[in-house]
């Protein structure tokens, strides 16, 4: 399991111990890249002594892509998670979940469900739409009946069949909604993805309208770098306004 760790919080801080309590059937072993300007403060080193594997870049080192990439790389276990520093699992069945479709071959990636903290409207709906109550599982075929939906994929809770990843790659192409990418490489290379509505995490601090404005830009702008907007369109015959 990953942790891309970048000036951690005493939240954030807490993460490591959160993935100790899971109930898995094998071993786990949790290993960090910490891209912090100092790696040696109280919460950066409470993170080093609670993994078993941990790594310092130069803050100039990292990309969303190619640190991720990075992760897989030095990976020897079949499978491969990634959890976000701030994302803690709510429950102890959180990994178990997240990588059972992988276990029984029903996908090569999964992501799982992201609650907010509360008190955000914004993240509140758009939680509620991204993740749905079903599990589902999805491939290019879903494009026509999900829409933009098909190509959502989050890694702040994420799942990988290791050699699958590593042969796909994350993009290191664009500067974010790498997992995105990913998710549209490895749909278009044939293979399914699984969304865990059980497996759950706390996650997703409110944004300032300016910040949330800006992201959804981006949003844009790299879905149309993907050539996510000429999929939708082939696949309903429709452009992105009548998404909804």
């Amino acid at each position: 399991m990953v942790l891309l760790v970048y000036e951690p919080t005493d939240y954030d801080a807490a993460t490591p111990a959160l993935v100790r309590r899971q109930v898995y059937g094998g071993p786990v072993t949790i290993a960090a890249i910490d891209s912090s300007a100092d790696s040696t403060r109280p919460n950066n080193a409470a993170i080093q002594a609670a993994v078993d594997r941990w790594e310092a870049i130069a803050p100039a080192e990292f990309g969303h892509g190619a640190t991720r990439n990075r992760a897989a790389d030095a990976c020897t276990t079949p499978l491969i998670v990634y959890l976000s520093q701030d994302a803690h699992p709510m429950g102890d069945g959180w990994l178990s979940a997240l990588t059972a479709p992988l276990v029984g071959g029903a996908a090569v990636a999964a992501y799982g469900r992201q609650r907010p903290p509360g008190g955000d409207a914004e993240r509140e709906a758009t939680f509620g739409f991204l993740y749905p109550d079903e599990p589902e599982i999805k491939t290019k075929a879903d494009i026509a009946r999900l829409g933009l939906r098909a190509f959502h994929f989050s890694d702040v809770t994420s799942a990988f069949v290791a050699d699958v990843l590593r042969r796909t790659r994350f993009p290191e192409d664009i500067p974010t909604f790498e997992d995105i990418g990913v998710a549209k490489r490895l749909l278009d290379d044939g293979h399914a993805l699984a969304y865990v509505p059980d497996a759950v995490v706390e996650h997703g601090a409110a944004m300032a309208g300016r910040r949330l404005v800006r992201r959804y830009r981006q949003i844009g702008a790299v879905y149309e770098h993907l050539g996510i907007f000429s999929d939708l369109r082939r696949a309903t015959g429709r452009g992105l306004l009548s998404q909804g």
